[in-house]
């Protein structure tokens, strides 16, 4: 309220216009639903009490736990506390984030869930016998992890969600279900590597699909008939039938249901990314416009950094699609940025180095106010954030120091009072941050470095574009600027070679064409004429103005 007061009144004033930049909101209440440890731990033990009450009472006849509660829900818990474990040890970054958290102990329970559904059916019509193991959807959880998060996250699922179906079912058949989605569920894992396309999804569905009738033949559920009835076959058909349809639809299941996910938990596929990197996006139609130096920097600065990430295992698709919209702040002061400025037109030359810097500095702040507004994805707003860290622009800077030692020289001389000395700190014309957090986040900023540097190479050769490189990352390095991402020396050495084959040939030399001489050109007409000469001496008729005839082809003769 206080402020509201405040800004109305420096609004009145004049000094002020009575907006306010667009921000992402810090909510105390928030970020403890979000990381706080109570509602994790919460979330662990709603987890097991659903999973113990199930298998204590709602498993079917003959199950391990069969009429033995006590000994169910001690079991129960210790496999969850293994998951606690396993989880916290292997996928540290997504068990220090409740929606993480939820989103993986959900997944799991929808397995079982459909695990259930699908008993019951099968027991209805009567098909338990015949379709055992078939029909149930082994690869729904572990498929929708490992797009979601990845392989790791997929692995951990198809492990425990193995585990705890492999208790809802009867004390006979806990092993074969075991065997059958552990295997369905790795392949579907393997198979949903960074999917692209939606067909892939489709295309993990039917071999998953395949892998289970082959497990069906290997543990006898499926019998080659021997004899030659026609039932016997047409059984046979149905089985591998039932095996390919069931993950068909789970397939289909996860394609359909992925934009709602990472609508609910804020997760960003390569799918997505994908659909993302349309260059018809009205912030980069406006750039082409109005900013076609940072447009055309922006395009260059994705190339570097897909083909780095690439080489490090990182997101590469989501780097281009984050490069593209990095430098969106520019647009408010498109003509202040050296890639947009005409020769002979710079307008920081009539500015001081501190009101230079502050307007450069700006388009970081500017960026994330125009990606709020065109709600653009969170993981962009974070690069536009962090693609500059808490950098020094070192050429405004050292023009600052050097105007003071001008003004100092004044003051010394007398022409100058003391007073006038500019008071020149290096906070001052450092980027506000944060430092990059992710490895896609530091990828980019390094790309944004090295791109705009290799703009003063003068004759670029491949020694002087690796010097170039190596002085880069190694100012970062001691600069603190990537001590708080995840990215290695090894991966810091990858990056380099990448970055240097992408320079290399975007910036290699052309073959210098010569010129055609004037004397060329007069010596080719002079023989023309010549021979024009000697033609008309030949075909006096033609000389005199009478019209040759054509000559006759085959055909017309």
């Amino acid at each position: 309220m206080l402020d509201f007061f405040s800004q109305l009144r420096l609004k009145r004033k004049g000094f002020s216009s009575g907006k306010k930049r667009r921000k992402q909101t810090d909510n105390e209440l928030l970020f403890a639903l979000q990381e706080g440890w109570p509602i994790r731990a919460f979330l662990f033990f709603l987890f097991a009490a659903g999973i113990s009450i199930v298998t204590a009472l709602g498993a079917e006849e003959g199950a391990i736990f069969d009429g033995e509660a006590l000994k169910a829900v001690f079991v129960i818990g210790l496999i969850c506390l293994t998951l606690l474990i396993h989880f916290y040890v292997n996928l540290p970054e997504s068990f220090a984030r409740n929606s993480r958290v939820l989103l993986l102990l959900a997944v799991i329970a929808t397995q079982l869930g459909f695990l259930k559904l699908t008993a019951f059916l099968m027991g209805a019509f009567g098909l338990g016998d015949n379709y055992q193991f078939l029909a149930f959807p082994y690869a729904l959880a572990p498929m929708i992890m490992s797009v979601l998060l990845g392989r790791n996250h997929g692995t951990f699922v198809a492990i425990y969600a193995s585990l705890f179906g492999g208790l809802l079912v009867s004390a006979e058949e806990a092993f074969p279900f075991i065997v059958f989605s552990l295997i369905c569920g790795f392949i579907a894992v393997y198979l949903t590597h960074q999917v692209r396309r939606r067909g892939r999804l489709i295309r993990a569905g039917v071999y998953v699909g395949l892998a289970c009738i082959v497990i069906g033949f290997a543990l006898g559920t499926i019998q080659l008939p021997f004899g030659n009835t026609s039932e016997e076959w047409e059984l046979l058909g149905l089985q591998c039938f039932a095996a390919l349809l069931t993950s068909f639809l789970s397939a289909m299941v996860v394609s359909g249901t992925l934009p709602i996910f990472e609508g609910l938990f804020f997760i960003t596929t390569d799918i997505s990314w994908i659909e993302k990197a349309d260059l018809n996006h009205p912030l980069l139609k406006r750039m082409t416009l109005e900013a076609p130096g940072t447009y055309h920097h922006s395009l260059v600065v994705a190339n570097l950094s897909e083909a780095a990430a690439e080489s490090i295992g990182a997101n590469a698709t989501m780097c281009r699609v984050c490069s593209y919209f990095h430098d969106i702040g520019k647009l408010n002061k498109p003509e202040y940025y050296i890639e947009n400025i005409a020769e002979g037109e710079n307008p920081h030359d009539e500015l001081t180095p501190t009101m230079s810097a502050l307007i450069v500095i700006a388009h970081v702040k500017d960026g994330v106010d125009i990606a709020l507004k065109n709600n653009l994805n969170r993981e962009i707003i974070n690069v536009i954030r962090e693609h500059h860290g808490t950098t020094l622009i070192y050429y405004f800077y050292h023009r600052a120091l050097k105007l003071r030692e001008e003004v100092e020289e004044q003051v010394a001389a007398g022409n100058e009072r003391e007073e006038d000395i500019p008071d020149v700190k290096e906070e001052g014309f450092r980027y506000p941050g944060p430092k990059p957090q992710t490895r896609e986040s530091a990828i980019i900023s390094l790309a944004d470095a090295v791109e705009s540097a290799s703009r003063s190479l003068v004759k670029p050769t491949p020694q002087k574009i690796e010097q170039l490189i190596d002085e880069i990352v190694r100012n970062r390095l001691h600069d603190g600027q990537l001590d708080e991402c995840a990215l290695t020396l090894s991966d810091l050495a990858k990056v380099k070679r990448s970055f240097s084959v992408t320079l290399r040939s975007m910036m290699h030399n052309r073959i210098s064409y010569p010129k055609e001489d004037k004397e060329d050109r007069t010596k080719g007409g002079r023989d023309a004429s010549l021979k024009e000469k000697s033609e008309a001496k030949a075909n006096p008729k033609t000389s005199r103005g009478e019209k040759k005839e054509p000559a006759k082809t085959p055909a017309q003769v």
